[in-house]
């Protein structure tokens, strides 16, 4: 979601260059932008997605320890010191991967309306970007906050941006360091294509119109499910076949290379040489479990 106000800033920025050069009165024009534009970036900052980022944050107080700082509705600190051990918690889920972990912005939010206007999808119990990550209260158990933290770590320990990776990827290291494995069994995902609903086209999930993509498909319907628990699924099989210290070493690649170079040099293959091989192993999981 954040992606899409970017998107929408960007689009705000064009028109505005587009609004001077056809405007009759460009003093007038010009004099209405600069009063109306720095207010608008106000109001994002004071009420809107970069919430997170304003030095003001009106009905939130804070509470840090070690790289974490979360900030929560109101005073209830009981409320904080709770939350806190469970982010610790999901931040050693972290470090088990990456090693180390950055600082980490937290923001939780009482409401539907407080997870759209920081941001994120209302649907969701949290998000996680390059920013921080936002906080469903009630609705975020320790692995699926360590899952939101993956996203952020893996872009700071990169250095790109979160819509560099190919969805399946970024979203699936986050379900595999979030310990997330409630969404599909592999024999599930062998029914799912025998249905007709694993997704075939997972590979094409990427870049900015890929996040929108994404977030539409796996709120909107029921293919949800299926995303995440393939995408965790394709991952852990990369952990399981060529162990942890690799996997580390391909994403600490990524820091210089683009996603397919590195992914070619680190497993010897394609990603859709990959996507076929891991098909076929979901495709005979049932029967060679049956030979052992």
């Amino acid at each position: 979601m954040v992606y899409l106000f970017g998107a929408l800033a960007l689009f705000v920025i064009l028109d505005s260059i587009r609004g001077y050069l056809t405007a009759k009165n460009k003093k007038r024009y010009l004099i209405q932008l600069f009063v109306g534009l720095p207010l608008v970036i106000i109001l994002l900052f004071l009420f809107g997605p970069f919430f997170i980022l304003s030095p003001i944050k009106l009905g939130y107080s804070s509470l840090e320890e070690d790289n974490i700082t979360l900030y929560y509705p109101g005073n209830r600190i009981d409320f904080a010191k709770d939350m806190m051990k469970q982010l610790k918690e999901a931040d050693l889920y972290n470090r088990d991967f990456y090693k180390i972990t950055y600082s980490m912005p937290v923001l939780v939010a009482v409401s539907d309306l407080d997870m759209l206007r920081f941001g994120s999808s209302p649907k969701a119990g949290g998000a996680g970007n390059e920013l921080g990550i936002n906080i469903r209260e009630g609705r975020m158990p320790v692995g699926k906050i360590a899952h939101e933290m993956s996203h952020r770590n893996l872009a700071k320990l990169t250095g790109k941006s979160a819509v560099s990776f190919p969805r399946w990827f970024d979203e699936g290291v986050a379900s595999y360091i979030g310990k997330m494995d409630d969404y599909k069994k592999p024999q599930d995902l062998q029914d799912d294509i025998r249905k007709g609903v694993y997704a075939k086209d997972i590979l094409n999930i990427r870049g900015i119109l890929g996040t929108i993509q994404w977030l539409k498909r796996v709120d909107f319907s029921k293919e949800g499910r299926v995303f995440y628990g393939q995408t965790y699924l394709m991952v852990k099989y990369l952990f399981d076949k060529y162990g942890q210290d690799k996997m580390y070493d391909f994403v600490v690649s990524l820091k210089t290379e683009g996603f397919e170079k590195a992914f070619l040099q680190s497993f010897g293959m394609t990603e859709e040489q990959f996507l076929q091989e891991f098909t076929n192993y979901i495709q005979s999981y049932q029967q060679k479990k049956e030979e052992i």
